[in-house]
């Protein structure tokens, strides 16, 4: 449930799975036309939704694309603790594992990814703000796997921030140049070459 957006429903549970469902349908009507040119109607169609019904999960156009954001946030966190990655010892494990679960999760919401990048303008300050917030967090979340790595030296890199930004770049990389890389390469392969140059780049 997203508290930064009101809604008329009390069940948390439904709002979370309405809420998820609206970000990964507009998602890509808003890659599509574009999020100026996408309409409430539009989205209310897309998703099975009546517009009526819609307004009650939602109050304004910004809050979808905000769904869009938020619903990648705070999935990967989820995500990275439902496969027990916080809890590996070994930092070369824990890297690799968390780095094939980033990007199996930005293969499955691409679209979201994609949209991050295109679309951030649209957002208001304050809410903007937020998820650049959420985004930090992903970011150390690599940084603190990279210091650890380096403690045991393990990882033979100068800047761990610098290196976890890197990463952060990298897991999203599917996303941006999937377009491209489809033409000669699996989605499987896309992400194993990925993973293979992280962590060529840290070793």
């Amino acid at each position: 449930m997203n508290k930064s957006i009101k809604t008329q429903i009390k069940d948390p549970e439904l709002i979370r799975q309405k809420h998820l469902q609206i970000a990964k349908i507009a998602s890509k009507l808003f890659i599509k036309k574009g999020y100026a040119n996408t309409t409430m109607r539009e989205i209310s169609k897309a998703t099975g939704i009546t517009i009526g019904n819609l307004y009650d999960y939602i109050t304004k156009k910004e809050d979808v694309l905000y769904l869009v954001f938020d619903a990648f946030y705070s999935t990967w966190t989820k995500n990275l603790d439902k496969h027990g990655v916080f809890t590996i010892e070994d930092p070369l494990e824990q890297l690799r594992t968390a780095l094939r679960k980033m990007l199996e999760l930005v293969h499955d919401y691409r679209d979201m990814a994609l949209l991050m990048y295109r679309e951030s303008k649209h957002l208001p300050k304050n809410i903007l703000k937020e998820i650049l917030h959420k985004e930090t967090g992903f970011v150390e979340c690599f940084e603190m796997i990279l210091k650890r790595g380096v403690e045991k030296k393990l990882f033979h890199i100068k800047d761990p921030f610098f290196a976890a930004n890197m990463i952060a770049y990298q897991i999203a990389f599917e996303a941006l140049r999937g377009w491209n890389l489809r033409r000669k390469y699996t989605d499987q392969e896309i992400r194993d070459n990925i993973e293979e140059i992280v962590l060529k780049s840290v070793l």
